[in-house]
């Protein structure tokens, strides 16, 4: 074998035991360079799907592969993903998600990837009341609208959508299990909404928590 050949062979061989991490990016505002920065230090390699017009499309190259819209606007990619990121899931993605509208490529792949069991990983920032950048922007994490979306978000985690901080969806990328086969585990964080209605969840073997829901049982004492 020629040397060509030899670095082909061991670029499909390194391929194959590190699947691709497929990031969906679209135009939610907050963190952006941040969450673009430590995805791109993540170790493992990314395929980047971007929503059409936004402004910081190029940099997302720092990332990872950048998609032409054909590869991933009509169907899933083909690739054994290792996990699909959403790391700007707002309020009218997650409704959408929910309702079943799935009215734009970015809600029509994850309700695709969700069907075929890969693991689908979500920064809760951009939609979850509790989190400091809504704070910042004048959410009241205690009025009854924040209830209404903590028990949306809900419903999104027992869907299959896993709620992260950013430190979370690190450690689950590094996780064994997240290498695109789906798991019979709950895999969802529980939050505040979980814990109100069944605070014994909090016991359960190997429960995960929001920050909001671990300053609940803080509080609380439970």
């Amino acid at each position: 074998m020629t040397d060509e050949q030899i670095e082909r062979l061991a670029a499909r061989v390194i391929e194959r035991l590190t699947p691709p991490v497929l990031v969906m990016v679209t135009a939610a505002e907050g963190y952006r360079t941040e969450i673009r920065q430590r995805l791109a230090g993540c170790g493992y390699p990314l395929r980047i799907a971007a929503e059409a017009g936004l402004a910081d499309a190029a940099a997302w190259q720092e990332a990872g592969e950048l998609l032409p819209p054909r590869a991933w606007q009509d169907t899933l990619p083909p690739a054994p993903w290792r996990a699909v990121l959403v790391p700007f899931l707002d309020y009218p993605l997650a409704a959408s998600l929910l309702d079943g509208t799935l009215n734009s490529p970015v809600a029509r792949r994850l309700h695709d990837a969700l069907l075929a069991g890969i693991p689908v990983l979500a920064l809760r920032y951009h939609c979850d009341p509790h989190s400091e950048l809504n704070q910042l922007r004048g959410a009241r994490a205690d009025s009854a609208y924040a209830g209404h979306l903590q028990n949306m978000l809900a419903r999104l985690e027992a869907a299959g959508v896993e709620l992260c901080t950013m430190n979370a969806l690190l450690a689950r990328l590094a996780d064994p299990a997240t290498a695109g086969v789906a798991s019979h585990e709950p895999r969802g964080y529980l939050t505040v909404t979980d814990l109100v209605n069944n605070p014994a969840l909090a016991t359960a073997p190997h429960a995960r928590l929001t920050d909001a829901a671990m300053d609940f049982l803080k509080n609380r004492k439970l």
